[in-house]
């Protein structure tokens, strides 16, 4: 999958899943912009053009070529004006057309930033055949936009049919009305001067996207809690990315057309972006801008705005707290970057693979608004390192763009000059220019555009999985994504009492090196309430008439203690709550559920009714709590009741379900056979274990554990009984200690398991005040002196609760001081550049011969 306005519906869909599932193993994971695998693999194509042919008036000047821009854009006509079509993909080695199956030819994500480029081209050279692009594409946008001021992405054909439909274009705020108010924007000022009329219709335009922005707009000033973190609850689609480009919109505008409006508008972004940023130079994530308020394990470097978004607006409104954090951020994560090496994202460990323009574009950006708020020149030296990407600095020593073509190539996906993606599709494409123009050929950024850096590197990743067991029985897991974050490799290994695991890691320098973990933090155990579910001797008929419930013990999910996130959304009990029963026989298992909800909003069908509402229901059926065995939505979709199991991918066989409309809601009415549900035997074993909940406005859900129920721990009793006693339904807590769950660490010279450790602590795991999550944590309380050698990494269970599992998912070993060296070609002024970071104390040492 390349360079696509599918990274931006990619995004979407993820976004949307880690916001209203808690925990949904997407098969997807947020990289998909521009992956470098090859677009055979994940697209249809649905055309394809023969190699390119010249543009007849290629608008080109020193290093910036917009050639093959100009051959992506297509110029049509609609209602009697020149529109501007850019083609999504271009594919290697011809370089011809592909559109994207199914969504459209092309979208308001590509044209807006095209017209950017063409705008900026113009500014700088004047060309007037510039000039009509940007109008052409200018006029695209103008198109997508909806009475109410929002936008839809996609047109399906060359005769202007909208996409209006699809996930990734449907009528909203999101990531391509924000890149439409942004070219909206910067063309007002250029055309009040050469069409005055022309620019009062953007203005116009950009003015109602401006107060469909202000509605969709969160409660300003509240916040939530995740994992003890208070998140900013009034962040555009709850991502501190896209509410940084619509920062970047607001800016462009107020800064020739200042007005209240605009300035209260970004200054609520802003200052929701401001105070979302969290760690430091040795804690997690390094003083990084978390992408979205659902998690605050993932970063990616694709659409992170943050810098680029606090400098600018903070330059404009004279807020020096923002440039201070956007200073923060810079100095000390994207430094770190330099140092290192580029990341596609941290989700949290590092992922090098997948990096894309895109991704360098906004580091290039944040560091060039630094410079224009602080004068600060090492900013453009870092600006410059950054576009050195561009030309070679990066893990594949590949120059990505060509100014002979004006191609950008999509991706890389590893350390070598193989795993580049050739193709060169509109994004990249975009993103380079972008970031080539941006800094208008300043000499000291342009000077280290032929740094090459001698190797790369960002530390040694241990995964558990690749482990030797020593001692017990380690139990060898299979977990991807999980709703916040990704296990590495999506594999990790749970140890209880008398499990230990052992891995050999090589230290190639001698030197103090950090130590940290990728393991799931617990949550403090909560009252073991247990459900019962009463035996019924006739079968319950499946009508969504609940008269034949009278013997059920009902539970109620209606108590903020329920909210797994989104507490400060929360309607109250009588808008979004549910009461849920159970019953059961030889065959099958009965669900019943009354919902509680203003309105019911389901527009989907299969596995897509995760969009609407719907009830979740999972089961551990093995009792153990270590698997999750199903996984189902019951939901009243367009084409009836359905019954989806996730785990499966697949309607749940033999299953019913019956759906009807109440007074304050609605109600649901299941039978799932014990055959579908892994031949479970309600003869052989009377309790399972299981979660139940719902989601209510753009990012809540309340279940019945208030847990994260993907987690199979977390999953609580279910008890199949032959008549329900409300006396013997459990109810207890117990006191908790971070040991309660924990792992130990053990460095000792390799093939010496008996010698006295080097150095050795113990990682408490039951420290989270909500709910289960993956985190990277410090294993070691300081860096710790290594020699070059071998060393045995081994890890034992060393909790207080032999119940429970100290999952682990790697280790992540880095030298204290990380230094990278650039060469330069022999006839450059430059012979080396040496960037030394101390990722412990933050301090930079830059050293040019």
């Amino acid at each position: 999958m390349k360079d696509r306005c599918a990274h931006r519906r990619l995004l979407l869909w993820a976004f949307i899943v880690s916001i209203l599932l808690p925990g949904f193993a997407s098969a997807f994971s947020f990289s998909r912009s521009n992956s470098p695998m090859s677009s055979d693999d994940l697209i249809l194509p649905n055309s394809l053009d023969p190699a390119p042919t010249p543009v007849p008036h290629p608008l080109r000047d020193g290093m910036i070529n917009l050639a093959h821009l100009q051959h992506l854009t297509e110029i049509v006509e609609w209602n009697g004006e020149p529109i501007a079509l850019v083609h999504i993909y271009s594919e290697a080695p011809n370089y011809g057309w592909v559109d994207a199956s199914g969504e459209g030819i092309a979208c308001v994500d590509d044209v807006a930033r095209a017209a950017l480029v063409y705008l900026l081209h113009y500014r700088r050279t004047g060309d007037a055949h510039a000039l009509e692009l940007t109008r052409a594409a200018l006029n695209f946008v103008l198109y997508m936009q909806a009475e109410d001021g929002e936008y839809y992405n996609f047109v399906l054909d060359r005769s202007g049919a909208i996409n209006r439909d699809g996930p990734t274009s449907f009528k909203s705020w999101s990531w391509w009305a924000a890149r439409a108010q942004w070219a909206l924007a910067s063309a007002i000022p250029v055309f009040r001067a050469l069409d005055p009329d022309y620019a009062s219709r953007l203005e116009e335009a950009y003015l109602r996207g401006e107060a469909a922005l202000a509605r969709a707009i969160g409660p300003v000033g509240a916040y939530n809690q995740l994992h003890g973190v208070p998140v900013p609850a009034w962040l555009i689609g709850n991502g501190s990315d896209l509410s940084a480009l619509a920062v970047i919109g607001l800016a462009t505008y107020y800064e020739v057309n200042p007005n209240i409006r605009t300035r209260h508008l970004m200054t609520n972004l802003a200052n929701g972006i401001a105070n979302y940023r969290l760690g430091d130079n040795r804690r997690y994530p390094f003083g990084a801008f978390p992408s979205t308020t659902t998690s605050t394990a993932l970063w990616h470097a694709w659409g992170s705005h943050q810098v680029h978004a606090l400098a600018l607006a903070g330059r404009l409104l004279g807020r020096q707290d923002w440039i201070k954090s956007a200073q923060a951020s810079a100095d000390g994560f994207y430094v770190r970057l330099l140092a290192t090496d580029f990341l596609n994202e941290m989700l949290p460990l590092p992922m090098r693979r997948g990096q894309i323009a895109y991704g360098v574009e906004v580091m290039t950006a944040g560091f060039w608004e630094l410079f224009q708020a602080t004068g600060d020149e090492k900013y453009l030296r870092y600006a410059g390192l950054s576009n050195a990407w561009f030309f070679g600095n990066n893990m594949a020593g590949v120059a990505m763009y060509d100014p002979e073509t004006g191609r950008t190539f999509d991706g890389i996906d590893g350390p070598t000059p193989f795993r580049v993606n050739r193709n060169a599709g509109a994004e990249s494409t975009i993103e380079a220019l972008l970031a080539l123009l941006m800094v208008e050929d300043h000499p000291l950024v342009t000077r280290y555009y032929q740094a090459r850096p001698q190797h790369s590197h960002v530390g040694q990743i241990v995964e558990a999985e690749n482990a030797r067991r020593v001692a017990g029985a380690p139990v060898y897991g299979r977990r991807g994504w999980t709703g916040e974050a990704r296990f590495s490799n999506d594999r990790f290994y749970a140890l209880r009492r008398g499990d230990a695991i052992s891995a050999t890691l090589e230290i190639e320098e001698e030197g103090p090196y950090i130590f940290y973990a990728s393991h799931l933090v617990r949550a403090a155990p909560k009252p073991e309430r247990v459900v019962q579910a009463a035996h019924t001797v006739q079968p319950i008929q499946i009508d969504g008439d609940l008269a034949e419930w009278s013997e059920a013990q009902w539970v109620s999910v209606d108590r903020p203690e329920n909210i797994l996130r989104g507490a400060s959304a929360w309607p109250g009990a009588e808008k979004a709550s549910f009461r849920l029963a159970f019953l059961w026989d030889e065959a099958n298992l009965y669900v019943a559920a009354q919902v509680f909800d203003e309105q019911h909003v389901q527009p989907e069908v299969g596995p897509s009714v995760w969009r609407g509402d719907a009830l979740w229901l999972y089961f551990n059926l093995l009792g153990d709590r270590r698997s999750l065995d199903a996984k189902l939505t019951l939901a009243q979709t367009p084409m009836g009741p359905q019954v989806w199991n996730w785990r499966a991918q697949a309607f749940q066989p033999q299953a019913r379900l019956a759906w009807a409309e109440t007074e304050h809601g609605y109600r649901y009415e299941a039978a799932i056979s014990w055959k579908s549900l892994n031949n479970f035997d309600p003869a052989k074993r009377s309790r399972l274990y299981f979660d139940a909940g719902m989601g209510f406005g753009l990012s809540g859900f309340i279940n019945w554990s208030g847990l994260d129920p993907d987690t199979p721990s977390n999953l609580l009793p279910l008890e199949l009984v032959t008549k329900v006693d409300p006396l013997q339904a459990e109810a207890s807590a117990r006191t908790v200690s971070p040991l309660d769950v924990a792992f130990s660490v053990a460095l000792t010279p390799a093939g010496e398991a008996s010698a006295q450790p080097l150095h050795q602590a113990i990682v408490a795991q039951a420290t989270s005040p909500d709910r289960d999550y993956l985190w990277l944590d410090l294993v070691f309380d300081a860096p710790v002196d290594l020699k070059a050698g071998k060393y045995d990494l081994r890890a034992a269970y060393a909790g207080l609760r032999d119940e429970m599992e100290a999952v682990i998912d790697a280790f992540w070993v880095l030298p204290r001081r990380a230094c990278k060296v650039f060469d330069f070609p022999a006839e450059h002024d430059l012979h080396t550049l040496r960037l030394c970071h101390d990722l412990w104390d933050g301090e930079t040492q830059w050293e040019e011969q």
